[in-house]
C-alpha cells in the first residue's frame, strides 16, 4: 500500500468517522445538516422580501442629525447661563473683581468651572480688563490653567455690549462666536451687578471643536460649522492643515449660503473626501440671534451599507434560529447521552481501582436500572474490599491483647476528622482504607520485640520504628492511592521533625499523615497497655493539646476535640470498633 493510499484511508478512517463514534454527533449531526439547509434557504427568501425604503430612512436620520444639532448648540448655551448666573451671584465675587483679587477670585470661580465642567471661564473687571481666565486642561481629570494669551476680551462686540449695560428682549447676556488665539469659542457673556452698578463681566466659552465632536456623537453625522461667507470655522471632517488639498471642498455654494442665511434648510449632495454625502444646512441661533451656519453630513454609502446590514440582520435572525433549533436539539441530546456519558465516566473510575464513586443515575428507563445495578455493584464490591482489610488488620492486632480493634478505630476516626476538616468522600475513603492498613507492617515484627510488656530496649525501639518501612514494602505490590501510601509511611511523622522512619518537617508532613497521627496517637493513649492504664477522652484531648503545634497539627487537634463526644459514643456502641474478642491473657502490668 503506496503512503498516499495509506494517509488517504487513515484520513477516511479516523477524522471523518470521528464524530459517528459518539452516540451524541451520532443523533446531533443528521438533525443539523437538515436544520442548516432549511435555514439557508429561508434565509434567501426572506432577505429577497426585504421591501422597506432605505432612502427615506436615510433622509429621516440627515433630518433628525440636523434637529439635535439645532439643540445642541441652544443647550450649550442654556449651560453657559447656568455657569454664568452661578460666578455672578456667588459672595464674594464681585468684591474680588473689583478690587482685582486675583486668588480669592480663582478660589471662588474654580470650583464652580470644575462642577459644570465648562471648557472656558474667564472674569473681566468694568473696563474689560481680565481678571482671571481659566482653560481646561485635563477633561477627565476635570484640571483647569491659567490662560495667557494676546486676546482682547474687552474689544469683543457681546462684552462691549454688557459693558455699555445693553439689553434685548431676552435679558442682558449675549452669545457669539469669537476668533481667539487659541481657535473659535461659543461665548455667553453676562454682568457681575453690584448695588452700586456692573463691576465685571463673566464669559463662559466652549470651542467649537468640542461643540462639533460633541454634536456627532449625538446626532451620529459629521458637522461642520461656518461663518457668514460660507468658510468652514470647524468640523469634524478633515479640514485645516489635516486636509489642506481639499479643505475647499467643503466651503458653503453661493446659493446655498444665501438659502441658509435666509433661514431655508437646503440640501447638497457632494464629493468630500473621496466618498459620497448627503449635506443639510441650517443656522445656529442663540437668544434669537444668528450666530453662524451648520451642516451636518451622512456618507451615501450608508444606503448601500443598509442594504448589506439589512441581508446581514435577517441571517443573523436565521443564524439565531438556527443556534435555537440546534441548541435545544444539543440539550435534549445532552440530557439523553449525559446519563450514558456519566456512567461511561464512573466505569472508568471504577476499574482504576476507586471504589468509592457512584453514578448517582436515578430515572425510571432502562439507563437508570443499569446505573443502580452498576452502584450496587460498586458498593458490594467497596464492602468486600473493606472488609478483607478490616479482617487482615484485625489479625495483626490480635496478635497483642491490648491492641485488638487498633487498626480499625484508627481508620474510622480518621475517616471522622477527615469529614469535620471538610475533605471530600474520596479521600475520606482513602483515609478509612490508610487507618486500617498502617500498622500492617507490625507483621514483621517479632513477638518477643512486639509483645514485650517492659520497656524497649534502644535496638528494640528501632526495630520497632521500622514498622512503617516494612509496611510500605509489603503494600509495594499492591496498587494503591498515594493517600494511603502517605497515611501507612508517614504515620508517625512530627511537624518538628522528631518523628519517623523519614524525619519530616513542617509542609514535608501531608494532611494524611497530620491526621493519621492524631488518630493514632489517640487511640493509643486511651487504650489499655500492659505498662499503664488507659486515659480518659478529655485527658487524651488535653495531652494532644499540649503537643498541639510542635509535634501535631493544631488545625485536627481542634478537628478531634469537636468529634470526640460522637466517637466515645460509636466506640461503645460498635463491637466492630472492639476487635476481635480473644481470651483473657494474664499479662502483668509494669510500671516504667
Amino acid at each position: 500500500m503506496s503512503a498516499a493510499s495509506a494517509g488517504s484511508q487513515w484520513v477516511s478512517t479516523r477524522v471523518l468517522s470521528w464524530p459517528f463514534r459518539h452516540i451524541r454527533w451520532k443523533i446531533v449531526l443528521p438533525y443539523a445538516f437538515l436544520t442548516v439547509v432549511l435555514a439557508v434557504i429561508g434565509s434567501y427568501l426572506a432577505t429577497k422580501a426585504v421591501t422597506d425604503s432605505l432612502q427615506e430612512r436615510f433622509e429621516n436620520q440627515l433630518a433628525e442629525a440636523g434637529r439635535v444639532t439645532s439643540d445642541k448648540v441652544v443647550r450649550k448655551e442654556k449651560e453657559h447661563l447656568e455657569t454664568v448666573r452661578a460666578v455672578a451671584f456667588t459672595d464674594g465675587v464681585a468684591n474680588a473683581v473689583q478690587t482685582g483679587d486675583r486668588g480669592a477670585l480663582m478660589s471662588l470661580v474654580q470650583p464652580i468651572a470644575t462642577n459644570a465642567a465648562v471648557e472656558r471661564l474667564e472674569v473681566l473687571d468694568a473696563q474689560g480688563n481680565r481678571v482671571t481666565a481659566l482653560r481646561l486642561a485635563n477633561a477627565s481629570s476635570l484640571t483647569y490653567e491659567q490662560v495667557s494669551d494676546t486676546d482682547l476680551p474687552a474689544s469683543w462686540p457681546l462684552v462691549q455690549r454688557v459693558l455699555q449695560g445693553q439689553s434685548d428682549e431676552r435679558g442682558d447676556k449675549f452669545a457669539q462666536i469669537i476668533e481667539t488665539s487659541s481657535g473659535y469659542v461659543l461665548w455667553t457673556a453676562g454682568p457681575i451687578v453690584t448695588d452700586s452698578g456692573r463691576a465685571g463681566v463673566v464669559l463662559v466659552g466652549t470651542t467649537l471643536e468640542t461643540f462639533v465632536r460633541q454634536s456627532k456623537a449625538e446626532a451620529l453625522a459629521d458637522v461642520t460649522v461656518y461663518d457668514f461667507t460660507g468658510n468652514p470655522l470647524t468640523s469634524t471632517f478633515p479640514i485645516g492643515e489635516r486636509a489642506s488639498a481639499e479643505e475647499a471642498s467643503l466651503n458653503m455654494p453661493p446659493a446655498i449660503l444665501d438659502d441658509s442665511i435666509k433661514g431655508s434648510v437646503v440640501r447638497e449632495q457632494r464629493s468630500l473626501f473621496s466618498r459620497g454625502y448627503d449635506l443639510l444646512y441650517g443656522r445656529l441661533e442663540l437668544r434669537g440671534q444668528v450666530v453662524g451656519l451648520y451642516s451636518v453630513g451622512l456618507s451615501t454609502d450608508f444606503i448601500f451599507n443598509e442594504g448589506s446590514s439589512t441581508r446581514t440582520r435577517v441571517m443573523l435572525l436565521f443564524g439565531v434560529g438556527i443556534a435555537l433549533v440546534l441548541g435545544i436539539g444539543l440539550y435534549l441530546t445532552h440530557q439523553l447521552t449525559k446519563p450514558i456519558l456519566r456512567l461511561v465516566r464512573t466505569a472508568r473510575l471504577v476499574a482504576s481501582g476507586d471504589l468509592t464513586v457512584r453514578s448517582g443515575i436515578i430515572t425510571a428507563d432502562e439507563i437508570g436500572i443499569l446505573a443502580t445495578s452498576f452502584d450496587e455493584m460498586t458498593a458490594r464490591l467497596q464492602r468486600q474490599h473493606l472488609s478483607t482489610i478490616r479482617a487482615l488488620t484485625s489479625a495483626i492486632d490480635a496478635r497483642d491483647p491490648y491492641t485488638m480493634g487498633h487498626s480499625v478505630r484508627v481508620g474510622q476516626l480518621a475517616m471522622m476528622l477527615g469529614r469535620e476538616l471538610g475533605l471530600e468522600d474520596t479521600r475520606l475513603a482513602r483515609l478509612e482504607v490508610g487507618g486500617y492498613l498502617h500498622d500492617i507492617g507490625k507483621i514483621g515484627i517479632r513477638d518477643a520485640v512486639l509483645l514485650k510488656p517492659g520497656k524497649l530496649t534502644p535496638e528494640e525501639r528501632t526495630i520497632i520504628e521500622d514498622h512503617p518501612t516494612i509496611g510500605i514494602s509489603i503494600l509495594s505490590a499492591v496498587e494503591l492511592p498515594e493517600e494511603v501510601v502517605r497515611f501507612v509511611q508517614d504515620h508517625h511523622e512530627r511537624l518538628d521533625g522528631s518523628g519517623y522512619p523519614r524525619g519530616l518537617r513542617e509542609d514535608e508532613v501531608s494532611i494524611q499523615a497530620r491526621i493519621a497521627a492524631v488518630a493514632d496517637m489517640y487511640d493509643a493513649v486511651t487504650s489499655e497497655r500492659p505498662y499503664r492504664s488507659p486515659m480518659t477522652p478529655g485527658e487524651a484531648v488535653d495531652l494532644l493539646r499540649s503537643e498541639s503545634g510542635r509535634f501535631l497539627d493544631p488545625r485536627v487537634v481542634v478537628a478531634i476535640a469537636a468529634v470526640v463526644d460522637e466517637w466515645e459514643d460509636r466506640r461503645k456502641l460498635e463491637p466492630a470498633l472492639r476487635g476481635f474478642k480473644l481470651p483473657d491473657l494474664d499479662l502483668p502490668k509494669v510500671t516504667v
